[in-house]
C-alpha cells in the first residue's frame, strides 16, 4: 500500500527556480509509481503553471508550491499574491479562440497547463491572495464486465471492511446493472473506486448474501463541509429480494453518517431501488431519455436540525428562492444583491467538468470579469459542439459576487432549477441550460 507523499517549497518569482520544482514533481511521480505518460503530464502541468504564475505574482512575494502524491492522483497547489489577476487562458474556450481566429498564441502556457491537468480550480483567498490546485489522475485499467451473483440467497449481511477486490467487483456490477448517469465516475475504473475508499475520500456500505456473493452497494462522499452526496442503492438480486437489500444499505448508510458532523445528505443519483419514505424532494433536473425529456429527481434528508442562515440573492431569483425555502420549511434571511458592477478584471474564468459518459457538463465560476455573459455563451457553444447536451451551473449563495451573476445566467439561457441546502459554503443553486429534447 502506497503512503501519501508531500513536499512544499517557496521560490522567488524567478524562472531559474522552475527546473528544480519540475524535477521534484518528476521524483514525486516516480516514487508514487505513476505511469510515464501521467508523470510527463504532471511535469508539464507544474512547469507551465509555475512559469505563468511567476510572471503574474507580485515581485516582492514568493510563490508557495505544495506537491502531493496520493495513490490515485498527483496534485500541485500554488499560493501567491497578484493584483488584477486575469486567467482567461484557462477557459476551455481559449484553445478554440486561438484555433478559429488564428491569433497569436496568447496565454499559451496557461492553455497548455489546463490541457495537461485532469482538473484544476482557482480559489480567491481574499485581497490579492489566490490559490490554484491542479490534479493529474493515475491511469487505471478500463472497466471489465462483472458477473451478476448466481441465485443470491438470504440472509443478507453487511461486508465488514470489504477489500479492494470486493469493492472493484461491486462497482463493476453497478455499472453493468444501472445507467451510467446514476453511477459515480469512479465506477468506470473500479480499481480507482477501491483506492478512493482506501484513502477515505469515498465511503460505502456493501452487502453480501448467505454464500458471500456481493449483492448491494451504496457510496457517499462530502460535497461541502456540511453535506454528503450519496449514490445508490445499487442492488444485484432478483425483484423479490431487492427491497430487503436496499433497505439494509440505506439503513446502514443513515446510521453511519448520523454519528458524523454533517447536517444533510443529498443525491442526484438515487436509483429506482431507493425505499420509499426515507427522503424528501428538492426538485428535479431535466435529462434526455430514449423517447424524449425526462426528470432526474434530487432528494435530501436532514441529519441535524436546520438552524437557518443568510443567503445572497441576485436579480430575478428572489421568488424562486422564497418558494423553494417555503416549500422546504427552511428559515433563511435573503439578502438582496444588485447585478454585477465595477467588475475587478476584464476576463472571467469558469471551471468546466466534462463527462461524455453522462452527457453532462458542469460549470463553476472561479473569477468574475467584464466578459462573463459572453464567456458563458462561448462555453455553451463549445460544450454543445462536443455533443454534450446537459449543462449545469453551480451558484454558491454564500458569495455575493456569485449571486450577482444571476442576470448573466438568464441572458445566457440558464434557468434556476434546484436549491441544495449547505451544498457549498452556503446553499447552492443549480442552474440548467435550457435544452430541446
Amino acid at each position: 500500500m502506497l503512503n501519501d507523499l508531500s513536499l512544499s517549497m517557496e521560490i522567488p518569482p524567478d524562472t531559474s527556480f522552475v527546473c528544480p520544482v519540475v524535477n521534484a514533481a518528476k521524483t514525486l511521480a516516480e516514487r508514487m509509481g505513476i505511469d510515464q505518460r501521467e508523470n510527463f503530464r504532471f511535469q508539464l502541468t507544474v512547469e507551465e503553471f509555475c512559469l505563468c504564475l511567476i510572471g503574474l505574482t507580485q515581485a516582492d512575494t514568493p510563490l508557495r508550491i505544495v506537491l502531493t502524491g496520493k495513490r490515485y492522483l498527483l496534485r500541485v497547489a500554488f499560493s501567491f499574491k497578484a493584483s488584477n489577476l486575469s486567467l482567461g487562458g484557462l477557459n476551455i474556450t481559449a484553445h478554440a479562440a486561438v484555433r478559429v481566429h488564428g491569433d497569436p498564441p496568447r496565454d499559451l502556457g496557461l492553455l497548455l497547463a489546463a490541457k495537461a491537468a485532469d482538473r484544476f480550480r482557482v480559489e480567491h483567498e481574499g485581497g490579492d491572495c489566490f490559490r490554484i490546485l491542479a490534479e493529474v489522475d493515475r491511469r487505471y485499467p478500463e472497466l471489465a464486465p462483472g458477473h451478476a451473483p448466481e441465485n443470491p440467497r438470504p440472509p443478507f449481511r453487511l461486508a465488514r471492511a470489504p477489500d479492494a477486490a470486493r469493492l472493484s467487483q461491486a462497482a463493476a456490477l453497478a455499472m453493468g446493472a444501472y445507467p451510467g448517469g446514476q453511477c459515480p465516475a469512479s465506477f468506470r475504473t473500479p480499481e480507482r473506486f477501491a483506492d478512493l475508499v482506501a484513502d477515505g475520500e469515498v465511503a460505502c456500505v456493501c452487502v453480501l448474501d448467505a454464500t458471500g456473493q456481493t449483492v448491494g452497494l451504496l457510496s457517499w462522499m462530502p460535497c461541502s463541509e456540511q453535506a454528503l452526496l450519496f449514490s445508490g442503492p445499487f442492488v444485484f438480486t432478483p425483484k423479490e429480494t431487492r427491497g430487503a437489500v436496499a433497505g439494509l444499505l440505506v439503513d446502514t448508510f443513515l446510521q453511519t453518517v448520523a454519528r458524523e458532523r454533517y447536517a444533510i445528505v443529498l443525491s442526484f443519483r438515487a436509483t429506482d431501488d431507493l425505499p420509499p419514505g426515507y427522503f424528501e424532494s428538492l426538485g428535479s433536473l431535466q435529462v434526455r431519455t430514449g423517447d424524449g425529456c425526462g426528470r432526474q429527481p434530487v432528494i435530501f434528508r436532514h441529519l441535524q436540525e436546520d438552524m437557518g442562515q443568510a443567503v445572497w440573492c441576485g436579480p430575478g431569483i428572489e421568488d424562486f428562492l422564497r418558494q423553494a425555502y417555503d416549500r422546504l420549511a427552511m428559515p433563511r434571511d435573503i439578502l438582496p444583491v444588485e447585478g454585477a458592477a465595477g467588475r475587478p478584471r476584464r476576463e472571467s474564468l469558469l471551471g468546466t467538468n466534462l463527462d461524455r459518459c453522462r452527457d453532462l457538463a458542469e460549470l463553476r465560476p472561479f473569477l468574475d470579469g467584464e466578459d462573463m455573459a459572453a464567456n458563458l455563451g462561448a462555453h455553451v457553444t463549445a460544450i454543445r459542439d462536443k455533443g454534450i447536451r446537459r449543462i449545469l451551473y453551480y451558484m454558491d449563495l454564500a458569495h455575493p459576487w456569485e449571486a450577482a451573476l444571476a442576470g448573466d445566467l438568464f441572458r445566457s439561457g440558464f434557468t434556476p432549477k434546484v436549491v441544495l441546502p449547505h451544498g457549498g459554503q452556503g446553499d447552492m443553486v443549480v442552474w440548467q441550460h435550457d435544452q430541446t429534447c
